[in-house]
């Protein structure tokens, strides 16, 4: 493909994928799959082109608009593309019959982007960044430029069976190159992604998919044997099977989650792993009855921005409050199912204040009977050097702490 086709197709996807809410990396998939003839090396460049292009959305729309350019998709990827990538020229973007088209607006766009000293950084919509948890310059800038890495694939082994050595071995057999993951004990990440079909062929019962902070908040939970646990936002289940692989399945776990789409494949994968000690008999009327009642609850996904950026141009200020008024709802319904003595876990992959510290803060107003848990010493214990921000509500790891998914977790327990 010439690379005015590339940055064509680029643009056709993201107008694709921001209209009419389509996931990004499905919407790319697809894509390739029904085009034969893009190759490697274009896919490659494609998917870069256009994930950049995502993630760097608003802080375009910011920069674009002090030039006094048009702001539709074509502009964007024009002056993302030239800013980026100063080697090619503007008329290599017009060679080919399906490469770009030219107007009178492009060498405007041109001399701004390639003057414009520094590439430009993603940016969070203004309402938006107002309520981030991250305040100072220097930290925003690290927050910013850390969006802009490949997310990583990380997987975490089914320590019930397997070890991390065992299964590093079998992925070198693929000629799979893969490190441990830093802080997790149990995770290896791989450093190229694989096709999700050749994924599923390998991995059998060894391991699941799931990011090494996720694998992090779900050793900082500190389940132990024999307990009765309830997922109250199971969703497709990785923190489930991983917290049954942690216990060697002594542990019975209860999941549920109220989009079936997403409980159907974890029902489909305890199946698979042949996993007797998960159940999805959830009884509403058994309150008072587990020893830890997780909630990993759904929120803005601010923390998961470099893997899913799309997500971050949906959001409107109306559907933040939606969001809230559903995590404080799962908190009382928790407070309810947990036992005198248990844990209620409370988890988000957001770095908004009024969806972490906040819920927490408020639930802790209107129930006495709940106090915050410090798990300093698990901190340490998996953290080592590299301590994320704490907090008296909690803790909140961000993406750029450890290049991982960010996260916010508190414990609580049922004291009377």
């Amino acid at each position: 493909m010439k690379i005015g086709a590339v940055l064509v197709t680029s643009i056709l996807l993201v107008e694709d994928i921001t209209l009419k809410k389509k996931q990004a990396r499905y919407t790319l998939n697809s894509f390739i799959r029904n085009n034969k003839y893009v190759g490697a090396k274009d896919r490659k460049l494609l998917y870069e082109i256009t994930f950049n292009l995502l993630k760097k959305y608003f802080g375009l729309l910011y920069i674009c608009r002090s030039y006094n350019i048009n702001t539709n998709i074509r502009n964007l990827a024009l002056f993302n593309f030239c800013n980026k990538f100063k080697n090619f020229k503007l008329d290599e973007l017009y060679q080919g019959k399906y490469s770009l088209k030219k107007t009178e607006e492009d060498i405007y766009i041109y001399d701004k982007a390639i003057s414009h000293k520094e590439e430009v950084q993603p940016k969070l919509p203004s309402w938006l960044e107002q309520k981030l948890l991250i305040k100072t310059e220097l930290e925003k800038n690290f927050f910013y430029s850390s969006i802009l890495q490949e997310p990583r694939f990380d997987i975490a082994i089914n320590i019930k069976k397997y070890t991390r050595p065992y299964v590093k071995k079998i992925l070198n057999n693929y000629d799979i190159v893969c490190h441990y993951t830093k802080n997790s004990s149990v995770g290896i990440t791989i450093n190229n992604r694989i096709p999700s079909n050749k994924i599923i062929k390998i991995k059998r019962d060894m391991f699941e998919v799931q990011d090494e902070g996720s694998q992090l908040m779900t050793l900082l939970i500190g389940v132990e044997k024999n307990m009765k646990i309830l997922d109250l936002c199971a969703g497709k289940g990785t923190k489930t099977i991983l917290i049954s692989n942690l216990l060697k399945s002594q542990v019975y776990i209860t999941a549920f989650d109220k989009i079936k789409e997403r409980l159907d494949v974890l029902k489909t994968r305890v199946e698979e792993l042949k996993l007797k000690n998960i159940n999805f008999n959830l009884k509403l009327e058994r309150h008072n009855h587990f020893d830890m009642v997780l909630c990993d609850v759904p929120c803005t996904g601010i923390g998961t921005w470099r893997r899913r950026p799309e997500n971050i141009i949906w959001l409107k200020n109306n559907e933040l409050d939606e969001l809230k008024f559903k995590q404080n709802n799962i908190l009382l319904d928790a407070a309810k199912f947990c036992k005198k003595g248990g844990k209620l876990v409370y988890i988000t992959c957001s770095l908004l204040n009024e969806e972490n510290e906040s819920q927490i803060k408020n639930f802790l107003k209107n129930h006495k009977n709940f106090k915050i848990i410090s798990f300093k010493e698990d901190i340490e214990k998996y953290f080592k050097k590299d301590l994320p921000k704490c907090n008296k509500y909690g803790l909140t790891l961000n993406p750029d702490d450890l290049n991982t998914d960010g996260y916010f977790i508190s414990i609580l327990k049922k004291v009377k």
